[in-house]
């Protein structure tokens, strides 16, 4: 009850700040209640049936959970957009067979889909992990049995021992291994098996010194389980996403579930009554079906009502707890105690005759049902759709190829200025030319195509564009924001005889400030300062006519001092002066704004949503970077270009402009966007009257 109420109060109104810690809650007593069921079993018939122990964690878990993936599927279908249908089909295809970890932790380390919708089945994660341990540790356990009974000295008691012994290891070894994880792929250990493992662990040594704790006395066990009960309460307020997690801070909800597990294995607790209560106990009962529909409604209902809303918040729960009912009372308890699966088909005809006819069944007709249902609609979901009706009466300006000598520089901008006007106040979408089917295709081809995202010695030569007889050069540097940037400059710079070179780094400012790299890593990016010391070596020696530079500005957000407002702004100043004064004095240089952003069309864009539910203000962020840029370009006789006009109309940013996506996340230019500005860029740096590019 305590863990399944702290994560959905978690995901649902985002408090408390550790909410998510109810997860390892479940883990610790997950690990308790598997490997006591296995010890017990082993002491009453002499051995581990893994046909009955795989039959009951298949009828336990599998009916309630792909019932709300093919739920889930089949609603994403409705109310998603083709792309992020088809991503939470494959996450329920990733959940069905327990996988669902590593997909969501190698979704969590790509630099590009960190900033992509959340998916519906993402709390399928942590079932993931636990069905993953519990595909190793029995078969553990009964090697142990085996290898002891054929000793003539073995017993249960040294049996116990050696499966302490060996679960012990395992922890100790998974602890350490997470506290490593954790300060060096952050995301990757929230997510990892073998970073988690020591968290059932903790749950299985319980269950094997069961007999020791047994021995506690009555009038301490209360105690211990108050104990217990404040750790959980106040890892729910102690832990948030800034702290080092899992290792070791979940170490404070596992150790205080313990000790309120170690309460009760003397018996029945009556005295820790917020856990013993019927409503608590109810709550527990249905933990399992809360926990699979919690999250799917959260993520689908949120599109039906504004941010903040209080009735998204009241519809959502009493959802939740509805659905949840339903689910645990029509389908997961009844099938938990059918005799579906029963090995023995006298057994199987026996239990039939004690209940009444067609009850049983009842749930797995109906779970084959919607399942039925839902294939279909899979099938017809991924041919191909209609287009939509368009959102502009005239021909878009992005049909016009950026690099067509009929259209001026200036006609380009004025057709830009019209285009954004349109899209910010449009009241049904465009037919987005290219498809909308894939925005991860739609990055720049330097970054898909090329690895320019991560630009070094051993591919820098791979990052080479341009004029094929140059008579002038062009660097760029900053992080993926300037990688973004790279066919716009490279479309107006190449008719001027440039050779462009790209020195980029993902998450890697040009401003010289320390910075942690993406994601929830607490360690400095050291990577960052030992590329930003070779880019600055490699311009030293190319020696360009003209360097262009641009940064995310939510760098502001990852500065390792933690800094904000005006704080931020003096410290960023400071870097970004500090990395102009490192380059070649005598070339010209070009502070080029990062676009200021939008709604991610890969969530907002829905078959129930409007252009205006995609248009965002401008972040506070933003305007920090901005004004500590434009400052130290004024100071140090840098040309600063502000590109918000390119892309926002005031402080309205739409996430499309004609008929094209203007973002393959919600910052990161789409290669059709970024070569529609190369005119206005060309323009922008004619108008600074640079002398390297007349």
């Amino acid at each position: 009850m305590v863990a399944v109420v702290a994560v959905i109060f978690d995901h649902l109104i985002h408090w408390p700040s550790g909410g998510f810690v109810g997860v390892d809650v479940f883990f610790v007593i997950s690990g308790f209640l598997i490997t006591s069921l296995l010890l017990r079993e082993h002491e009453k018939t002499g051995s581990i049936s893994f046909i009955d122990f795989y039959r009951r964690r298949i009828k336990r878990i599998l009916p309630a959970a792909t019932l709300v993936i093919v739920a889930t599927v089949t609603a994403a279908f409705f109310l998603f957009n083709r792309f992020r249908f088809d991503q939470t089909f494959w996450d329920g295809v990733w959940g069905t067979f327990f996988a669902a970890n590593w997909r969501f932790a190698s979704a969590g380390t790509d630099y590009f889909q960190q900033d992509g919708p959340v998916s519906p089945l993402q709390h399928y994660w942590s079932l993931s992990v636990e069905e993953q341990f519990y595909f190793v540790w029995p078969w553990l356990m009964l090697l142990i049995f085996v290898l002891m009974g054929k000793k003539r000295s073995g017993s249960q008691a040294q049996a116990r021992r050696w499966i302490l012994s060996v679960i012990s290891v395992i922890s100790v070894a998974s602890f350490a291994w997470s506290m490593y994880e954790t300060a060096t792929n952050p995301t990757w250990a929230y997510f990892s098996t073998f970073s988690r493992a020591w968290e059932l662990g903790v749950g299985a040594i319980i269950a094997v010194l069961a007999g020791v704790f047994a021995r506690i006395p009555p009038a301490v066990r209360p105690l211990l389980g108050w104990v217990g009960l404040a750790g959980i309460i106040a890892s729910l307020f102690v832990i948030d996403g800034t702290i080092p997690f899992p290792a070791p801070w979940a170490a404070l909800p596992v150790l205080a579930t313990a000790l309120v597990i170690i309460a009760g294995t003397g018996g029945e607790q009556r005295f820790v009554w917020p856990i013993m209560n019927p409503v608590a106990t109810y709550l527990g009962d249905i933990s399992y079906s809360l926990y699979l529909w919690h999250f799917p409604l959260i993520v689908l209902l949120a599109p039906f009502f504004p941010p903040g809303d209080l009735a998204y918040y009241l519809v959502t729960a009493t959802a939740i707890l509805v659905l949840s009912a339903a689910s645990y009372h029509l389908v997961e308890n009844p099938i938990r105690k059918s005799t579906w699966l029963e090995a023995k088909p006298s057994q199987r005809r026996r239990s039939r005759r004690r209940q009444r006819p067609g009850h049983s069944a009842l749930p797995v007709v109906a779970l084959a049902s919607v399942a039925l249902v839902a294939t279909v609609l899979v099938v017809l979901a991924l041919a191909p759709r209609a287009p939509g009706a368009t959102a502009t009466a005239r021909p878009p300006a992005a049909s016009i190829e950026p690099t067509d000598p009929v259209v001026s520089a200036e006609g380009a901008a004025a057709d830009l200025a019209a285009e954004i006007s349109v899209a910010a106040s449009a009241t049904e979408w465009p037919v987005f030319n290219p498809s909308l089917d894939n925005l991860a295709d739609q990055r720049v081809p330097q970054w898909t195509d090329n690895g320019c995202l991560d630009v070094d010695s051993n591919n820098e030569e791979l990052c080479v564009y341009g004029s094929g007889a140059p008579t002038k050069t062009a660097v760029v540097l900053g992080d993926s924001i300037a990688t973004s940037w790279l066919p716009a400059v490279i479309g107006a710079l190449e008719p001027r005889g440039y050779q462009v070179r790209a020195l980029t780094k993902q998450g890697c400012p040009v401003a010289q400030a320390a910075v942690y790299p993406s994601g929830q890593s607490t360690e400095v990016y050291a990577a960052c300062a030992d590329h930003q010391a070779w880019a600055t070596d490699r311009v030293a020696e190319i020696q360009p006519d003209l360097i262009i530079l641009s940064d995310s500005f939510l760098s502001i957000r990852r500065l390792v001092s933690e800094a904000e407002g005006g704080a931020a702004q003096a410290e960023w100043e400071g870097a970004f002066g500090a990395a102009i004064d490192a380059l070649p004095a005598g070339t010209s240089k070009v502070a080029l704004m990062a676009p200021p952003g939008s709604e991610n069309l890969q969530e907002c864009y829905t078959p129930i949503s409007k252009p205006s539910d995609c248009v965002r203000p401008i972040m506070e962020d933003w305007f920090i970077l901005r004004d500590a840029e434009s400052a130290v370009a004024a100071e140090k006789g840098v040309t600063f270009i502000d590109t918000r006009d390119w892309f926002c109309l005031g402080d309205r940013c739409p996430s499309f402009v004609g008929t094209a996506a203007v973002y393959a996340d919600s910052g990161h230019l789409t290669g059709t966007y970024s070569a529609r500005l190369a005119p206005v860029l060309e323009q922008a740096l004619a108008t600074a009257a640079l002398d390297s590019i007349e």
